[in-house]
């Protein structure tokens, strides 16, 4: 024998409570949604009647009331959607059948079971003149009444009416109505009143003056926007504001947007909408005609949503290349503040990858150049991906005349990678400073060759080779780097005024502890780490030479 599917209520509840809503407060937001649902319901029949909302919070034990004159309930409204609820524990299912009953019972009604036993829903249908004021009291066991209204209403509407239990009055009262009626109400177009306070109707950031709408972002988000780009998708109904963040975000890595829902607030840190590559702003979105999840706290990821993602994201970029032509010192601020992030978004989208290899700035021995100008230059072009390597050598190709590129940032060698074009550029390493330096041996044989074995005597370095010769710039006396594997070479520089006195010293001069001490400067210009011994040797040439100059005094 066949028979009807019964309504387990109560596990229906600790769904609701443990799963499908975050927090209790969502009660007081789903029945402003339905109500505001049922005045749009309501119009749509072509009555000319001007909506509106009223709360009247719990005081002591009296019970909170949400009153709407939308399209009302019939009992048989109310039989059919608790049919279609029991029979059904998919969330996409609860979901179509929200969209379904818009403006009617609502599956949102059950929220109310969060903070109450027992919800009572008195309503009169606008469908027909005569209908008559109907009474449903369902209770947080399962069971549930339907019968006429002992009151009866003087025009179509509905009231929903519940007693908070126990420990859950401070959802209900005055304060906590007026806070979170004023959050997720503040964009709707109807009133909504809490005694003689307007709640709603607030003016949607998107419609306001450039300087209310870098106030509005001051207030709400906690910054000041470096700029503002609005964005309006009419096919979805998708309207909102990207402000640009005035500091360094995190890559990949988005804070999430205020999302709003025909002015109904769905969520305060949502990253659906708007890409994720756009992590240099944060925005403001009503989300129009996109389905809401089944909670009504987020969106659905769908195939709309994606297009709508995709129409922003074409906006943001003409937004940045509109920038860029007319606002150059504003995207050069942009882009300086957010180099690191837009490097990683040029290598992960096509999209803006043109864009950005044009305008973003790379540190060079010759100053700052885009990717494009290297590019379009004579290559191959020389990077470093260790920033420290090209803090070795960048002296020394700069007075060379040599271009190198420090690709030592986050993202940058792969970005060079991305779009090198075939044999444009070619990564060195520290072993090519002395190409890059171009020492030019010393002319006094004899004396560079008496100099070179008595640094290799002093610092007694197995697989060292030393060499002296002239190279830019003159005020560094000495290039040291490895070149293979247990083997440096170093280089003394015939132009520096220390080494020029060396080669000068009389024969039987004790230069031992200047020669050591040049090499381990050498180690550090080099951005070698020296070993603690190499440390010790440097104190003890320090210490010589203060000796000896003392004794010469003396």
């Amino acid at each position: 024998m066949r028979e009807q599917f019964t309504v387990d209520l109560r596990g229906l509840v600790e769904i609701l409570s443990h799963h499908l809503y975050r927090n209790e407060r969502v009660y007081l937001r789903e029945l402003v949604q339905n109500a505001h649902d049922a005045i749009q319901a309501r119009a749509a029949l072509g009555h000319q009647v001007d909506g509106e909302i009223e709360i009247v919070p719990a005081r002591g034990y009296e019970q909170l009331v949400v009153r709407d004159n939308g399209i009302g309930l019939t009992a048989d409204d109310m039989r059919s959607l608790l049919s279609i609820i029991g029979s059904t524990s998919k969330r996409s299912d609860v979901a179509a059948v929200r969209r379904q009953f818009l403006g009617q019972f609502g599956i949102g009604l059950l929220s109310c079971f969060l903070v109450a036993d027992t919800i009572e829903v008195i309503s009169r249908s606008a469908r027909t003149p005569d209908a008559p004021t109907v009474r449903w009291v369902g209770e947080s066991d399962g069971t549930f009444t339907i019968g006429p209204a002992l009151r009866p209403l003087a025009a179509p509407g509905t009231e929903v009416r519940l007693r908070p239990r126990h420990g859950y009055h401070r959802f209900c009262d005055t304060d906590a109505c007026t806070q979170f009626a004023g959050e997720f109400a503040e964009l709707l177009e109807v009133p909504v009143r809490i005694g003689a306070t307007t709640v709603s109707q607030q003016p949607r950031p998107w419609t306001l003056s450039t300087e209310e709408q870098l106030a509005w972002c001051q207030e709400r988000f906690g910054f000041e926007a470096m700029g503002i780009i609005p964005f309006d998708t009419r096919s979805s109904g998708v309207v909102g504001l990207a402000f640009v963040l005035p500091y360094t975000a995190r890559p990949g890595y988005r804070t999430g947007d205020r999302i709003y829902s025909k002015g109904m607030l769905v969520a305060d840190t949502d990253d659906l909408v708007i890409p994720r590559w756009a992590f240099f702003c944060r925005a403001v979105v009503d989300a129009g005609d996109l389905p809401l999840t089944a909670s009504r706290e987020g969106l659905q990821e769908s195939g709309e949503l994606q297009f709508v993602r995709k129409q922003i994201g074409f906006r943001l970029l003409t937004e940045l290349i509109i920038v860029q032509g007319q606002h150059p010192d504003v995207y050069a601020d942009i882009v300086r503040l957010h180099a690191d992030g837009l490097k990683a978004l040029a290598v992960q989208e096509p999209d803006v990858r043109d864009l950005l290899i044009a305008t973003l700035p790379f540190e060079t021995t010759l100053g700052e150049r885009t990717i494009q100008r290297l590019v379009d230059g004579a290559g191959p072009v020389p990077f470093v991906r260790d920033a420290d390597t090209y803090a070795a050598l960048a002296d020394v190709a700069a007075h060379a005349g040599v271009l190198v590129v420090n690709a030592g940032g986050l993202h940058e060698a792969e970005l060079l990678s991305v779009v090198d074009e075939p044999g444009q550029f070619r990564e060195v390493s520290a072993a090519d400073v002395v190409e890059l330096a171009r020492p030019v041996p010393h002319p006094d044989v004899p004396a560079a060759a008496a100099l070179s074995a008595k640094a290799r005597a002093a610092i007694a370095q197995e697989g060292l080779t030393v060499d002296v010769g002239s190279f830019e710039p003159a005020d560094r006396p000495v290039l040291w780097w490895p070149t293979a594997p247990g083997q440096a070479r170093m280089v003394l520089n015939a132009a520096n005024s220390a080494v020029k006195r060396l080669l000068g010293a009389p024969p039987r001069t004790d230069l031992g502890p200047a020669l050591r001490a040049l090499y381990v400067a050498g180690l550090l210009a080099g951005r070698a780490t020296p070993t603690p011994a190499q440390v010790a040797t440097l104190g003890t040439a320090v210490l010589d030479m203060v000796e000896d100059l003392l004794a010469d005094g003396g």
